[in-house]
């Protein structure tokens, strides 16, 4: 579908529909801009709700997600930097219905399917991130669908446990917080009390650590909403939270667990913990999560703050060579910020360009 073409089409929408495909624009266009901060090569991976409406219009079904998705790489096309689209494990894992392959055959069909698709609609050759064998395939999917059950199983205990908690502790029990006026015993703020009672899950395909985040805050959150524990304490230390990831990663009413997709978008392309993988010149391609799922998106955006990593500065006469290698180091991270920021700020341009184009052109216009 060409520019004129998808400006039509968006023409014949709703109001309520041409809002929401300018807002999903603008969540797409915030991640391909974020996506830059990072040195390249860059991988766009892109979420299950995208394929999901590439496959509704090859069923003849037009919506406002579409459209933005086709405008959103129309503006990729024009950024003078290489994006290769990128499938995860548990994209293919939804895509397949959460169901898992018998056969070489069916898993083939299946992956040329899903390639087909992508790369027909979107123009743009398509990867996939060890899931491109049957074996490799069966692999990720055992340990998927056992994550799977173990984070279910985890938010169910999460609804049935009783979170009462006294957030005046001993001190020296496991719990960080503030002193109080007997230094036997210490004030414990909500997020800090969720920190000390989250457990591990014991995950195996996702990164137990970088998953955590999701755990704590469903713990923060039973907390502060319990009515049983002092609402003073949470009232001073619990700033109004959205508990965004809570709604990225949820059961439903009948219990099925849904956001498996958006963890792993989330934890592999966070551009806050990426930027500093990429510290020191160390190789580590950069990763992109394209979405038009909002809840992931105010989480993707959220990410995206980086800062110089280079280590502290101990100062005397007995430092000096640690001083001099650590200032050095230090001059090679600004100059990466530097380099990170004119990207950004090429991105940004063009994207500022592409919006005054298409506009021009009557998009958005009923």
């Amino acid at each position: 579908m060409d520019l004129q073409e998808i400006i039509k089409q968006s023409k014949m929408l709703k109001p309520k529909s041409q809002r929401k495909m300018g807002e999903n624009l603008l969540h797409l266009i915030d991640q391909i801009e974020s996506s830059v901060i990072l040195e390249g090569p860059y991988r766009l991976v892109i979420d299950s709700n995208i394929i999901m409406r590439l496959e509704s219009y090859r069923q003849g079904v037009i919506s406002e997600g579409l459209l933005s998705i086709l405008l959103a790489f129309m503006l990729i096309r024009r950024l003078p930097y290489r994006f290769d689209m990128v499938v995860r494990p548990t994209v293919f894992y939804e895509y397949l219905r959460q169901k898992n392959l018998t056969s070489s055959h069916e898993h083939w069909r299946k992956f040329k399917e899903l390639k087909d698709l992508v790369e027909e609609e979107l123009g743009a050759k398509l990867f996939f991130d060890g899931i491109e064998t049957y074996q490799g395939t069966e692999h990720y999917l055992k340990l998927i669908q056992s994550d799977s059950d173990k984070i279910a199983k985890a938010l169910r205990l999460y609804q049935e446990k009783n979170w009462r908690f006294n957030f005046v502790q001993q001190a020296g029990r496991g719990f960080a917080g503030m002193l109080l006026s007997d230094p036997r015993f210490i004030l414990v703020p909500p997020a800090f009390a969720a920190e000390a009672l989250y457990s591990p899950l014991g995950l195996e395909y996702f990164d137990e650590r970088k998953a955590s985040r999701f755990f704590i805050e469903y713990i923060e959150k039973n907390l502060i909403e319990c009515e049983h524990n002092d609402k003073e304490v949470i009232e001073r230390y619990s700033d109004k939270k959205d508990f965004l990831f809570t709604k990225i990663l949820r059961l439903t009413p009948k219990g099925n667990l849904v956001g498996l997709a958006d963890l792993d978008i989330y934890t592999t392309c966070n551009v806050q913990n990426q930027f500093s993988d990429q510290s020191h010149s160390r190789y580590a391609p950069a990763s992109a999560g394209l979405t038009i799922d909002k809840n992931l998106a105010l989480a993707l955006r959220g990410a995206t703050s980086h800062h110089i990593t280079s280590g502290e500065i101990n100062c005397g006469p007995d430092n000096e060579n640690d001083i001099d290698a650590k200032m050095d180091a230090f001059q090679e991270e600004h100059k990466r910020m530097r380099e990170s920021e004119k990207r950004h700020r090429l991105a940004w341009e063009t994207s500022k360009e592409f919006m005054v184009d298409i506009l021009a052109k009557g998009a958005f216009r009923s």
